[in-house]
């Protein structure tokens, strides 16, 4: 995943433990997934100047976009062996977690580690426009390399074209310069969830978002980035093109705005169980969440591995901004979600454990937080 070699997560070693205490769960379709970002992005509601690169991606069925060689550090065409097929997600994945205060206070990302009884491989967090990295934040994080950052990247009040014009060139010169005195790989997520209808950057058709652009200005604004970038020497940031994993009419389809494969390292997704809610939500499974998007992305991609940057689900046993649901157990929905044998090119998991729109947190009932304990307890045996 980044620049060494990791041993086995404790992670990879529940799914005998976490299949047997796997539950059923009853399923409705629903339509929101975002989140209101710490970085600042607003929530769905109820979820040196280069020439602009050739644009076969307007022709998504083209194939990817001519332009700097892909990072080596994609994964060899994930899901091709049968037993990725058919392996519970615990024993594919490294997991991680976003931890409110964590980049000040790294002790709460242990904190949430010894509760869930799971190792964070992945650190998430957010950074916005005019944020340099890599810097000390991410020498506390990465544990001298032994666990992968992941930065959720909000690019300000800008439009698309300003970053292909260059006129965000010295920023990112600055951002080069300290990659380059950094001696891990970091994994970047600009305009993250770009494509929810939500954001004052959303690409679309006319490109009349307040902060966005048109499909094709998206596309190359992208090309821009990565393009300087690698040319100024940050070859150890990897880019996570991050779409939420949203698929309702009013959201930008990701093939519309894909940069191509040569520009982009991992497919993200983030989504979330809101819950079942009088006016729009549904109580939803990990695969229901997740499977259209996923699928959409990996037909863009099909060798680059996919993570998901985001997730977690409501708190049923109480109003956390979603009423009551009696019929439904956020413990047994995380032992669902932990058994789940689709989406073979799945590689992490990155839990979302925040009390904000709903109470995203583990630790949010005992049998949540017991739904992991107990299967590392199970699987150190």
């Amino acid at each position: 995943m980044s620049d060494r070699d990791r041993s086995p997560r404790l992670s990879r070693s529940l799914g005998l433990a976490l299949v047997s205490l796997a539950l059923p769960l009853a399923l409705t379709p629903a339509v929101a997934s975002g989140v209101e970002h710490p970085a600042g992005t607003t929530a769905l509601p109820p979820t040196r100047a280069t020439a602009p690169a050739a644009d076969p991606a307007a022709d998504p069925a083209a194939g990817p976009a001519a332009g700097p060689a892909a990072s080596t550090a994609a994964s060899p065409a994930p899901g091709t062996a049968r037993a990725a097929r058919t392996a519970p997600l615990v024993e594919r994945v490294d997991f991680g977690a976003f931890v409110p205060g964590m980049t000040t206070d790294p002790e709460r990302l242990a904190d949430w580690e010894r509760s869930a009884g799971t190792d964070a491989a992945v650190a998430s967090y957010y950074y916005g426009y005019g944020d340099v990295f890599p810097a000390a934040t991410e020498e506390r994080l990465a544990d001298d390399g032994a666990r992968d950052l992941l930065l959720s990247w909000d690019m300000g009040p800008t439009r698309f074209a300003e970053w292909t014009a260059g006129e965000h060139d010295a920023y990112l010169d600055q951002i080069a310069a300290a990659a380059r005195a950094y001696p891990h790989d970091v994994y970047v997520r600009p305009w993250p969830e770009m494509n929810g209808d939500w954001q004052d950057f959303q690409p679309t058709a006319a490109g009349e978002r307040r902060f966005g652009g048109t499909f094709r200005e998206f596309r190359l604004a992208w090309r821009h980035v990565v393009t300087h970038l690698r040319e100024a020497g940050a070859d150890n940031l990897r880019w996570v093109f991050n779409p939420t994993a949203d698929t309702y009419a009013e959201t930008t389809p990701v093939r519309r705005i894909w940069p191509g494969a040569a520009y982009v390292d991992v497919l993200g997704l983030d989504g979330f169980n809101w819950g079942r809610d009088a006016g729009w939500g549904r109580w939803r499974s990990f695969g229901r969440i997740f499977r259209a998007q996923y699928d959409h992305l990996v037909a863009l991609a099909p060798r680059l591995p996919v993570w998901i940057c985001e997730v977690a689900s409501k708190e049923p046993r109480v109003d956390d901004g979603a009423p009551v649901d009696r019929e439904h157990s956020k413990a047994a929905w995380v032992r669902s979600m932990l058994a789940h044998r689709g989406m073979p090119a799945l590689t992490t998991v990155v839990w979302f454990d925040e009390r904000k729109e709903r109470d995203w947190r583990l630790t949010s009932s005992a049998g949540t937080t017991r739904a992991w304990r107990t299967a590392a307890r199970i699987a150190a045996r």
